[in-house]
């Protein structure tokens, strides 16, 4: 199915690549489509503006945060730090039951961390870790 000028218009003005690809593969690909391509259009911008927003207002996390959490798990749960390590260093991964552990030791590190802001902090903690083991 082609896409009018007038959208065509629109989308070639966005700034962000896949953002583009995104919108022209769902407009033309195959299936039956429930809603005009502007709806589709307008509802795929939304949830992009949406996703960029929420992005934007997470903690950034700078690097001596990052290693005064490790400093903080290190003292008060040994035990945890080194099986991180280990997990990280022998499998590029942890376990779930050990990630719910260190994300609400983060939680007691730092009282009113919402949930996004301890994700994105147990991810620079990853990092920290593998360029440490590594």
């Amino acid at each position: 199915m082609t896409i009018s000028p007038e959208l065509q218009a629109k989308i070639d003005s966005l700034e962000d690549e896949r953002l583009k690809a995104e919108i022209i593969e769902v407009l033309t690909g195959p299936g039956e489509k429930r809603a005009s391509d502007d709806a589709i259009y307008e509802a795929i911008l939304a949830s992009y503006t949406m996703a960029t927003t929420q992005q934007a207002k997470l903690r950034k996390w700078r690097e001596e945060e990052v290693a005064a959490f490790a400093q903080y798990l290190k003292e008060n749960r040994p035990e945890d730090y080194a099986e991180f390590l280990r997990q990280e260093k022998d499998f590029s991964e942890i376990d779930a039951e050990l990630a719910w552990d260190i994300r609400r030791i983060m939680r007691e590190w730092i009282l009113d961390l919402n949930s996004d802001d301890r994700s994105e902090l147990f991810s620079e903690f990853r990092q920290y870790v593998r360029s440490r083991v590594n």
